[in-house]
């Protein structure tokens, strides 16, 4: 199977799904659950032969009635695993998600995008990232409701020199004046920071565009730094409308590529293979004759843009 992602990277990998499939098909033909429970050795199982008899009888191919049900066993460990706690990370996957959900953002939106990074003033109290995260999400709401943003993508980091956190943020608005944009932060956050004027920045680097697909990349790379690192709470958001699932398909991955230049192919795992155009005017074909039909993108050409600072 093959995975082709908005953002060029063409992934060729097992179809899970399918494997899946049939390996519970052939559960359901020796009577194991999906909690890999034998009916014959589950003691809730035959328990209830009397009640579920006249529904499935025992010894015979097929789903346990009682699977998934708060008398299952296999459901109580689940369940019980379920209520440890959770890690969050940024991996490869989670890249191109951000990648290819950013370059949606930017070919479909009516308004331009915007680069901007939120900083947390000095604090008043000791706060964790989850509440932190709060915070962001109701400033994100904000900007839905009142400034008309029509998607974002955001990343929670801390600072490698003062581990002060901060987020990234790629959102889609009309215009508004960075001082307002930098006030509605501010007021979202007064119960924990004091004000400050500079709490909304922007990288200059994206003032001038010229290739918005590149410099999308360069945004999602800049999100990525903290690619690899775990952390306790969740570190990236995008909004619900912009993300963009792979397209999947069954054949040659050549297919695509014949006639391309400057192809990298890694072998990212020993089941998966990654195939992506290096150079940058041959990946610009690539996305305009191929990726555009094929996630059927609109012919809308709108460019990135930021504020100046201070």
């Amino acid at each position: 199977m093959i995975n082709i992602h908005l953002n060029g990277d063409i992934v060729r990998c097992p179809d899970i799904a399918a494997i899946q499939k049939r390996l519970i098909e052939i559960k359901d033909i020796h009577r194991i659950c999906k909690y890999n429970f034998h009916e014959d050795s589950c003691s809730i199982w035959q328990d209830s032969l009397i009640n579920w008899q006249n529904i499935k009888h025992n010894g015979c191919a097929g789903r346990c009635m009682l699977s998934g049900t708060m008398v299952c066993p296999g459901h109580i460990i689940q369940t019980e695993k379920g209520k440890k706690e959770k890690s969050f990370k940024i991996d490869s996957s989670k890249y191109r998600e951000m990648c290819s959900s950013g370059i949606y953002l930017w070919k479909e939106t009516d308004s331009k995008t915007l680069f901007i990074t939120l900083t947390f003033p000095k604090f008043k109290k000791k706060i964790t990232d989850n509440e932190i995260n709060r915070y962001f999400s109701k400033f994100v709401e904000n900007l839905r409701k009142n400034y008309n943003c029509g998607g974002y993508i955001a990343v929670r980091e801390r600072g490698e020199k003062n581990n002060r956190i901060h987020f990234h943020l790629l959102l889609a608005i009309p215009f508004v004046p960075f001082n307002v944009l930098n006030d509605s932060w501010c007021n979202c956050i007064k119960d924990i920071c004091v004000y400050s004027k500079n709490a909304v920045t922007t990288d200059k680097k994206t003032l001038f565009i010229r290739n918005p697909v590149r410099a999308i990349k360069y945004v999602c790379k800049y999100f990525a730094k903290t690619k690899g690192q775990v952390s306790k709470s969740r570190m990236v958001f995008i909004s619900n409308n912009i993300i963009q699932k792979a397209f999947k398909y069954y054949g040659n991955v050549m297919y695509f590529l014949t006639g391309y230049k400057s192809i990298e192919i890694v072998q990212t795992s020993d089941y998966s293979t990654l195939y992506r155009i290096m150079d940058a005017y041959q990946f610009g074909l690539f996305f305009n004759k191929f990726l555009c039909p094929l996630f059927e993108l609109s012919d809308k050409k709108t460019e990135l843009y930021s504020f100046p600072s201070g």
